[in-house]
């Protein structure tokens, strides 16, 4: 009897299912997954009433972490960290309510029990608290995508821990770095390198420098020559390149517009890397790299109503992923490197308004008071950096949108297409920050990146005798001069 393979049949399958598919399989995906997180929720919490309690050796006769292996058939690395998160969530009840309702997925649980290893039990309440008002502040979490709030929660658990481990964990993190040069069995020369955040920050700066920005990045999308201005029976594309003249690519691909200079000999963003490290070497060899030659410009964004002595900002570091925290000590460090650029804020409103609100072009004043406030791209959920991003209007230039910084936010190209494509509406809180979108009855909110773990109402308790733990508060008249960075 002749048995089809089932890889045959897996493959028949796959090849129909794009035709196949339809709304109510997306009804039922995102159904699936909600009653999935639901059972996760609740078996963790079980687990961490279960963990230490006897029930289960008494019961079973086998120890709870056996017997999940046992019964279910989890590995040994799964069933620790169930057992391990059930565990941190009972001396968090504000986060395992949380973690319950489906406001926090379990994927952001274990990022986060990974995050409090290590704290003591205060800090951990301490930490709880702060999520809690943070939930009360923005009519709960889900201002914060996915990954900005388990980056908030990182930078609040650095803080509650002594400021002598932060300074070790920076200090073996420099020197883990390097960098690898050898020959590959092609007859090329292969590089690879390990750098911590604070080190990679003026090479990163170095290379975009060199390479220019992804085709349209960076400035006002807009004002293109690529753009067209369609009139209002063109809505849904009136800030958008024309369907014919907009880069097919994603990612890192970049190429010309139309009308702007040739392609680079490069077309991916790597390529570009590796041709701008080869310029700039050439240059050095040449003499043209001078002890002169101007520093690098790293952009750090420094609340000095919050700012600690564990985590004193942000850093720009044009690389997808989380934004790179850093302590003061670091700070300190780094701007001995670089020269830096500062802006004001009012609340999350940056205080730069130019007169030229009708200009063709963007001030660059404006330009950057934006880049500033979003700190990469505001799509919900994204984690695009800042030097992948072009400017957009809410309010479509040809509608009456000027030249200021409550009327334009940073998007990725890619996302810039769906607000257009897709018929996406925005609008923009400027005191808070907050960034509206929405699309028939869906509804989603966005904070700037970067945005910390609110206080409690009667603030953070005050630490017990002995702990080296302390914010960084400024003279009440200090010039920047007097600053320590």
């Amino acid at each position: 009897m002749a048995v089809t393979p089932w890889v045959y049949c897996l493959g028949m399958s796959s090849n129909t299912s794009s035709s196949l598919a339809s709304a109510e399989d997306l009804r039922q995906l995102a159904a699936d997954l909600a009653a999935a997180e639901r059972h996760i929720a609740r078996a963790v919490v079980a687990a961490g009433r279960l963990a230490g309690s006897g029930v289960c050796e008494e019961v079973e006769g086998l120890p709870l972490d056996m017997f999940i292996g046992l019964a279910v058939r989890l590995t040994g690395a799964d069933r620790a960290m169930i057992v391990g998160a059930g565990e941190a969530l009972r001396h968090m009840p504000v986060m395992t309510q949380l973690f319950l309702e489906g406001a926090l997925s379990w994927g952001q649980v274990r990022r986060i029990v990974s995050a409090v290893r290590g704290l003591r039990l205060a800090d951990r309440a301490e930490l709880d608290e702060r999520i809690g008002a943070t939930a009360q502040q923005w009519n709960g979490v889900g201002a914060f995508g996915p990954d900005q709030l388990c980056d908030a929660i990182d930078a609040a658990a650095a803080e509650l821990r002594a400021p002598r481990t932060i300074e070790r964990r920076e200090a073996a993190a420099r020197q883990a770095n390097f960098l690898s040069v050898q020959r590959s069995l092609l007859g090329r020369v292969q590089l690879f390198g390990d750098y911590d955040e604070v080190t990679a920050a003026p090479i990163v700066t170095m290379l975009e420098a060199a390479a220019g920005a992804p085709s349209g990045c960076g400035a006002d999308a807009e004002a293109t020559p690529a753009t067209a201005q369609p009139d209002a029976a063109s809505a849904g594309q009136d800030d958008a390149a024309p369907a014919d003249q907009r880069d097919a690519t994603s990612g890192d691909e970049v190429r010309a517009d139309a009308g702007d200079e040739p392609a680079p000999r490069a077309t991916r963003r790597g390529g570009q890397y590796a041709q701008s490290l080869a310029d700039v070497a050439a240059a050095y060899l040449a003499g043209g790299l001078g002890a002169s030659r101007a520093r690098p410009l790293i952009t750090a964004h420094v609340d000095l109503s919050q700012v600690h002595v564990n985590n004193a900002g942000v850093i720009e570091l044009n690389v997808r992923g989380p934004l790179p925290r850093i302590s003061l000590a670091a700070l300190e460090l780094l701007s001995t490197d670089a020269d830096c650029r500062v802006v004001l804020f009012d609340g999350k409103r940056p205080l730069a308004v130019s007169r030229k609100l009708h200009a063709e072009d963007l001030p660059d004043d404006v330009a950057f008071a934006v880049g500033a406030r979003d700190l990469g791209d505001r799509w919900p959920a994204s984690n695009d950096p800042l030097g992948h991003t072009e400017n957009h209007h809410i309010t479509w230039r040809s509608r009456g949108g000027v030249h200021h910084v409550d009327d334009i936010v940073r998007l990725a190209r890619r996302h810039h297409r769906l607000l257009h494509d897709h018929q996406w509406q925005m609008r923009l809180n400027p005191k808070t920050g907050m960034l509206t979108i929405t699309r028939g009855r869906r509804v989603w909110r966005s904070l700037p990146r970067g945005t910390p773990l609110s206080q409690p109402a009667n603030g953070p308790p005050v630490p017990p005798p002995g702990r080296r733990r302390r914010a960084f508060t400024p003279e009440p008249n200090a010039t920047p001069d007097q600053l320590p960075f």
